[in-house]
């Protein structure tokens, strides 16, 4: 590594906003002027500093929104397009060797496992500015392959996410929605997720707890007894949860940062696996070309659809997050407060499709035009904003965070008790199941940035426990058993079952197939830090 380092920033700027129940929004996330500090051979660090903005941020008593940072260093002469990810080079609060620069509103969170940093707010308060210039992470080059004599650059991802507090909540909602969860035969109210104790499933007449089937391929029936172990990510500890939707932006950056051209072909979703053109296709704007392959979009902010399993995986696991579980995603858009009959995720049952965008290009600040729209559901045909381009802008996923404004609340923001958005319609999310055993063998892993490099599953994520994961394990995750989908998404229908909460009629679908109203975003356990 050498002194005269050139450096390049990515950063996932999202132009949204997004709601907590007490009126916060964030956006506007921009991570600038990266440059390499001191190097410390004996160490093997290299001091990363940027500057840091955020708009609308927050902090209370309950919880608060954060950046994972990820750092990846790469050769731009031997390895352009091997961006590989990097360890901080300690854990802990504040730890040594980090620094907020020039912020007082400012703190820096490194896990145990030190592959990132959660930057976010000290302070309580709501709609914070938040600026920081030169903010420091020292990053071990050397856990991530690099000599002292190596040139490289750096690529730094920002993801926006929400805190989700430890503590008790419902799934279900009294048998309002499709296969949700019960007490028994005769009882209909809700699971009550009260620790990280194993939850005993069986087949009561009435009290304790009861699984409800829709029937999928592999899934258990209903009345099944069986065990949610222990380890099962159950959403009663805490965790962070990625705020928006994955985007095409985030998307294109993995892609491009792969490092063989035979993982780009498997994770190309322009492909006859895939949307099978390199054209918009249901607003989906990726396209793909070039040896070695390159990928662009036209609409970074926009949330990226087509995605299978695997592919949600493989980006998990290269970002250093897991996925989210069928509970974790009832508690996220719920909270702790008592379930109501056919609710969506802002917590009520009434639901307002949008069908105007806000006239010219969408560049990130558009907005929806339409009274009380809270909602990308039922087939809409959307009219102004990109539609004007054609039909395959008018149908599909719009910007994550559309429908937060400073004056919405959160039923017209159409936002999660906590302030995650867009967890009901606009794409529906993938997500680990309860219905079989593969779904609860899974243990809550993170990816470790390292995919899988065995020739013809080249790109695939390769966590163990993750659904999916292929009797040769080096393989990777190459199928989808143990996953489903909650959520909905842009094209269900008028009556909006999907979208509720507790809807579980494809909380078991394990389909590998890549669906234009499909998408995801991960999560992260909190580990005390």
């Amino acid at each position: 590594m050498t002194n005269s380092l050139r450096f390049v920033c990515f950063v996932t700027a999202l132009v949204c906003s997004a709601f907590l129940s007490s009126a916060a929004y964030a956006n506007n996330l921009s991570i600038t002027n990266v440059s390499l500090g001191s190097r410390n051979p004996t160490a093997n660090t290299v001091i990363l500093q940027f500057d840091l903005s955020l708009e609308n941020s927050w902090r209370t008593k309950i919880n608060h929104d954060a950046i994972w940072i990820t750092v990846r260093l790469y050769n731009p002469a031997t390895s352009p397009a091997n961006k590989k990810l990097c360890q901080i080079s300690a854990s802990g609060l504040n730890p040594s060797g980090t620094s907020v620069g020039n912020s007082s509103d400012l703190e820096i969170s490194v896990p145990n496992d030190k592959l990132g940093a959660f930057l976010r707010p000290l302070n309580y308060g709501m709609g914070k500015n938040i600026s920081a210039s030169d903010v420091e992470l020292t990053i071990d080059y050397g856990s991530c392959g690099f000599e002292d004599n190596d040139t490289v650059n750096a690529s730094v991802l920002g993801i926006e996410m929400v805190y989700i507090p430890e503590g008790s909540f419902y799934a279900g909602d009294y048998d309002a929605s499709i296969a949700a969860l019960d007490q028994g035969s005769a009882d209909s109210a809700p699971w009550y997720i009260s620790s990280n104790v194993p939850i005993n499933v069986d087949n009561p007449s009435s009290g304790g707890y009861r699984y409800v089937s829709n029937n999928n391929a592999g899934e258990d029936s209903t009345g099944t007894s069986f065990t949610i172990p222990a380890s099962f990510s159950k959403g009663y500890g805490a965790f962070y949860a990625m705020k928006y939707e994955i985007t095409e932006g985030q998307w294109v950056e993995f892609l491009n940062s792969l490092p063989s051209a035979e993982a780009r072909a498997n994770r190309d979703l322009t492909d006859g696996n895939h949307k099978n053109t390199d054209s918009v296709k249901y607003r989906n704007t990726i396209n793909c070309s070039g040896t070695p392959l390159s990928c662009s979009t036209s609409r970074p902010s926009r949330p990226v659809s087509y995605l299978t399993w695997m592919d949600l995986s493989a980006f998990l696991d290269w970002v250093a997050l897991r996925p989210m579980t069928e509970l974790e995603f009832e508690k996220v858009a719920r909270g702790p407060i008592l379930p109501i009959a056919e609710e969506f995720a802002w917590g009520s049952n009434n639901i307002v499709p949008a069908a105007t965008i806000s006239s010219g290009a969408e560049t990130g600040t558009e907005i929806i035009l339409d009274s009380g729209a809270n909602a990308n559901y039922n087939n809409m045909i959307f009219s102004d904003g990109d539609a004007p381009s054609g039909v395959e802008h008018q149908e599909g996923p719009l910007r994550g965070g559309i429908f937060a404004t400073t004056s919405s609340t959160r039923e017209t923001a159409g936002a999660g008790y906590y302030g995650v958005m867009d967890l009901s319609g606009n794409l529906r999310e993938r997500v680990v199941t309860i219905g079989n055993v593969t779904g609860r063998n899974f243990i809550g892993s993170h990816g470790d940035g390292l995919l899988a490099t065995v020739s013809g599953f080249e790109g695939n994520a390769t966590q163990a426990d993750w659904p999916g994961i292929d009797p040769i394990s080096a393989k990777g995750i190459t199928g989808a058993d143990g996953s489903g989908f909650k959520g909905g998404g842009w094209d269900d229908q008028s009556d909006g079952d999907r979208l509720r909460i507790s809807d579980r009629q494809d909380a078991a679908n394990a389909s590998t197939a890549a669906y234009n109203n499909a998408g995801g975003r991960g999560v992260r356990t909190y580990d005390g830090n």
